[in-house]
């Protein structure tokens, strides 16, 4: 059996070779004694100074606030679309979502934005003359769109009345004298 004299030894052979290697590895080696609690977490690195324990206070002694270094959702996506592209087509269905806020409410009750392709906007109106007072109004509605969402993304309204019902009955039919304006 051991005496109390060789545990100790053996125990401070131990903490000297521990001292020696951190040497070695150019680190600060522990020192001995007791142990503090600013001294419990080790020295800051690339310091002497044991680290701190709490949170920095300013000036006035109130605690700093931490760091924010969570991105928005918000920048999340935007950073996604622009990725993958997306800009254009996210674009075309804010117009469409957007219609009334872009034409105002008046407008947005005779008109319906059907789709977005090539740069061209379907628009379909209830009656031919919506239709016609769109038409003159396509200068106006394009700047708003492009002010709203940017350029070269709506360069063009195509714009139509009403659909119209088929006539036709049964497996035969003749030709009729054409389109007529009684829709609207």
């Amino acid at each position: 059996m051991t005496t109390p004299e060789e545990r100790e030894d053996s125990v401070t052979a131990a903490y000297e070779h521990i001292r020696a290697v951190a040497r070695k590895r150019g680190g600060r080696p522990p020192e001995a004694g007791r142990v503090t609690r600013g001294s419990a977490r080790g020295p800051a690195p690339g310091g002497t100074q044991p680290r701190r324990i709490g949170r920095p206070t300013g000036p006035d002694g109130r605690a700093l606030g931490r760091p924010d270094r969570t991105e928005s959702v918000g920048s999340v996506l935007g950073d996604e679309i622009r990725r993958r592209g997306w800009g254009r087509p996210m674009a075309g269905g804010w117009v469409k979502a957007n219609w009334e806020l872009l034409v105002g409410e008046r407008i947005a009750r005779h008109s319906q934005v059907q789709m977005l392709k090539d740069k061209q906007l379907f628009i379909t109106c209830d009656s031919t003359a919506w239709a016609t007072n769109l038409r003159l109004m396509q200068r106006n509605i394009l700047q708003v769109i492009s002010q709203k969402v940017g350029p070269d993304v709506v360069a063009e309204l195509k714009i139509f009345g009403p659909s119209q019902p088929s006539w036709r009955k049964g497996p035969l039919h003749v030709k009729g004298r054409g389109p007529r304006d009684t829709y609207g």
